[in-house]
């Protein structure tokens, strides 16, 4: 029997990009060329994670963001996932995301040139 907890990320010192997986049968790669910054709040009692990319708006909700943060700050983070609460060890000091949402970044730029 795997006794092992279920992960929400990986880290990869050769990673060139993250997969996001949004459901077993969606994913996205976001380069981390286009990683833009980071945003955290604890808040509350679930941490709030915004991680900024040219294209898109990565936000996580969970437990521990903070080595996530790290990871894509130093560029090796490679893999991101969401995971029902039931599953989290609640004494756990590993990251826990249970809400995973992706935003498209709307240009704007693109808007002002169309509207002139």
């Amino acid at each position: 029997m795997d006794n092992k907890p279920p992960e929400c990320f990986a880290c990869d010192a050769r990673a060139r990009g993250v997969r996001i997986d949004l459901s077993p049968q969606k994913s996205i790669v976001l380069p981390h060329e286009h990683f833009l910054g980071a945003d955290f709040s604890a808040e509350q009692s679930v941490e709030l994670l915004m991680l900024k990319f040219a294209s898109h708006e990565v936000i996580l909700a969970g437990y521990q963001l903070r080595r996530i943060e790290n990871a894509i700050l130093n560029r090796d983070l490679s893999w991101l996932c969401a995971l029902p609460e039931n599953l989290r060890q609640p004494d756990s000091d590993r990251p826990f995301v249970t809400v995973l949402t992706v935003k498209v970044v709307e240009d704007h730029d693109d808007d002002q040139r169309h509207k002139k």
